[in-house]
């Protein structure tokens, strides 16, 4: 294994404010038709919140260890989802906010 910085994962970018993060769907996210699973939509959203807060340098690990000072937790109260389109596997989706 070498560690290459070309072969380290993205974390997003900012574009006018706005995080942006791609993901690629892979097969395990998909169903038997392979259209993106509706629960698999939320472990793209939770990735893209994490490489936000990694971008921001702050980092997961660091915060539930107690690295980073007293430890604490995200919670979600309330989350909309609206289903436009299907993403496919193989897609490059965005996760960003609208």
């Amino acid at each position: 294994m070498v560690n290459d910085a070309q072969d380290s994962p993205q974390s997003g970018r900012f574009v006018g404010g706005e995080h942006r993060f791609a993901c690629r769907v892979y097969y395990e996210d998909t169903d038997f038709s392979g259209s993106v699973y509706h629960a698999s939509y939320l472990r793209f959203l939770e990735r893209g919140r994490t490489e936000l807060l990694r971008s921001l340098d702050i980092h997961q690990a660091a915060i539930h260890s107690g690295e980073a000072g007293p430890i604490f937790g995200f919670v979600v109260r309330a989350m909309k989802i609206e289903f436009l389109k299907p993403a496919r596997m193989d897609d490059l989706i965005t996760v960003g906010r609208r």
